[in-house]
């Protein structure tokens, strides 16, 4: 288990500071859903700064290879995750809410003792495909490959199961 890291972000992104680590994909409890298989290192750098309009900013990347479900074929592929996002910090609800009418700008309320991993967790959430998939030619389940959908007749298989009536027809 990761140990938990909290910064004041306001100042973070005041004093230009620097925060790296890595993280185990096992311990991003909210993402287990989404994925194949829970094993991987995720890896991130957030820096603090100043935009040019002056405002607090929080720049977090994070990068690796998570191990996806294809919505396709169920079997599980190496997605290959980066994510690049600038986050305003903004001191309260109303800020937040102003922001959300300008263009270009993703904002989060700044935190005395905002928690990092939860941060990053939350911006990979964010960049998760809707459905992920492989190409159609790299799926490997037969069942897609050869099954009545890529036919174009999907109730085939139930004519079989149809009763027949007493004159054998």
């Amino acid at each position: 288990m990761s140990e938990q890291v909290a910064i004041d972000s306001l100042e973070f992104a005041r004093n230009a500071a620097t925060l790296h680590g890595k993280i185990a994909v096992a311990d991003l409890a909210r993402l287990q859903d989404a994925l194949h298989s829970s094993e991987g290192v995720l890896e991130y750098v957030l820096a603090g700064g100043v935009n040019g309009h002056g405002r607090p900013v929080l720049h977090c990347e994070v990068k690796g290879e998570l191990q996806l479900t294809c919505q396709r074929c169920l079997g599980g592929y190496k997605y290959p995750l980066v994510v690049r996002t600038d986050l305003v910090l903004v001191k309260d609800e109303a800020a937040l809410a102003e922001s959300d009418n300008e263009a270009d700008t993703d904002a989060i309320l700044a935190d005395p003792r905002m928690d990092v991993l939860a941060l990053v967790e939350d911006e990979v959430l964010l960049a998760l495909p809707i459905s992920p998939m492989h190409p159609s030619a790299d799926c490997d389940d037969q069942t897609v490959k050869g099954s009545s959908l890529r036919t174009g007749n999907a109730f085939a298989a139930l004519v079989a199961l149809k009763p027949r009536d007493q004159s054998g027809k």
